[in-house]
């Protein structure tokens, strides 16, 4: 395995892998970014909505808006993050079927390796430099390279 890693260096033919890798998985993470969005745009609608019917007197108790206020809530978040499990699901089925038998490791863990070997060479502060290396250290266990 370490001849396939050195020095913050990915293998190029593990980094081919990666992008293929990257591509095939692009129509799940635009899902996941689509759930992201609805998050905060759910609970901000799941708020206001029963406070607008509760002023127009649809709601006669307003015991009951904040329940409904509450419940709004924890429903977007929950069907929310339903699409999220699922994304991650996918793409670890397609790198373990697929990328797995030819590269050796799971090439999610891979891509954020090298997303955050990217990031680290980036950082303009010691501090982002040193989050950055500390996650770099914790993909590069993950995958068994340290």
């Amino acid at each position: 395995m370490e001849s396939m890693q050195t020095e913050n260096k990915l293998d190029g033919r593990l980094v081919s892998l990666l992008d293929q890798f990257e591509h095939e998985v692009e129509p799940y993470d635009r899902l996941a970014g689509m759930s992201m969005f609805a998050t905060p745009v759910g609970v901000v609608v799941s708020i206001f909505l029963p406070l607008l019917l509760h002023l127009s007197g649809s709601f006669a108790i307003s015991d009951s808006v904040l329940y409904w206020i509450v419940g709004g809530i924890l429903a977007t978040v929950g069907l929310t993050k339903l699409p999220l499990l699922y994304v991650d699901h996918k793409k670890h089925e397609i790198s373990r079927i697929k990328y797995r038998p030819m590269s050796g490791v799971c090439m999610c863990d891979l891509s954020q390796l090298r997303s955050h070997m990217t990031r680290m060479e980036k950082a303009r502060t010691t501090g982002d430099r040193i989050r950055h290396t500390k996650l770099v250290d914790y993909y590069k266990h993950q995958i068994g390279w340290e």
